[in-house]
Order: C-alpha cells, then structure tokens, then sequence
C-alpha cells in the first residue's frame, strides 16, 4: 500500500490548520505577522507538526504490515494444517474403499459358487451396498457432517502456531 498521497493530504491540511491559527492569533492580538519571533515560532511548529505526521505514518504504515504479515502467517499455518488432514483422510478412505472393494467382489465369487451362479452372489452384494448407501443416505447424512465439522473445529482450534 503506498500512504504517500494520504500523508501528503494530511500534512496539507495540518499546515493549512496552523496558517489559520497563526492567522486569527495575530488578528486577535492586531500583529501584522511581520515580528521574526513570532514567525520563527510558527514555522517551528510547522516543522515539529510535519515531523509528528511522518512518525505517525510510517508507525501506522509499519503496524499494519505487521498485522498484515501476522494475518498471513496464521492464514498459510491454519490452511496447512487442515490441507494435511485433508489428505490423511483422502488417503485414508482410499485404502478402506479399496479394501472394501476386494472383500465384495470376494464374497460375490464365494456366494455365487454357493448358488451355482455368479450372477446371484454379484446381485446379493450390490443389494447389501444399496441397503447401506439407503441407511446412510437416510440416518447418517447429519451424523457424517457433524462429525467432519467436528473434527475441522478440533483441528483448527488445538493444533498451536509456529512461532
């Protein structure tokens, strides 16, 4: 973010605002502004309020890429972490379907060597997998979500920062 234009209006103003003090103190007490004390005294002040303006600046400028660079930190930190879990978990569940999947077709084979055709046993496990995708579909659609958010809020809230 560049602040150059935003400092440059402020100190305008601040001299702007000083000229006009200067101004109504010197009509009040009926100077001409010509007195060199007095001059001298107000363009010191003029330096000291541009001086105050720029230490302000670049203390606002500093915190807020400070803040900015802290945000990040955490951001990239707290993403890293539920990315990783992600992927634990991708992998994980990869694993059991394919483990799954093997025992299926081993007991469609098994079943349909019982029943003299290979057909039944295949038709038999792909009822059982429609029976369970109807349960799941029907009791355990909240139940599945809540616990990943669950988890997502436990991941997100114990795991500590690096420093």
């Amino acid at each position: 973010m560049n602040f150059s234009k935003l400092t440059s209006l402020l100190k305008l103003i601040l001299l702007k605002l000083v000229e006009e003090i200067e101004r109504r103190i010197n009509e009040k007490n009926g100077v001409d502004g010509k007195d060199g004390f007095t001059s001298s005294l107000y363009t010191s002040l003029k330096f000291i309020v541009l001086d105050q303006v720029d230490d302000i600046v670049d203390q606002t400028v500093a915190y807020t890429k400070k803040q900015i660079d802290d945000l990040a930190n955490i951001i990239v930190s707290k993403t890293s972490i539920i990315l990783s879990s992600l992927v634990y978990i991708l992998i994980f569940v990869g694993i059991i379907f394919l483990t799954y999947m093997f025992f299926a077709i081993s007991l469609a084979l098994f079943l349909g060597d019982m029943f003299s055709s290979n057909y039944i046993g295949f038709l038999i496990v792909g009822g059982i997998n429609v029976l369970i995708l109807i349960m799941l579909h029907f009791w355990g659609k909240k139940a599945i979500a809540g616990s990943i958010q669950k988890q997502l809020s436990k991941i997100v809230s114990n795991k500590s920062l690096p420093e």
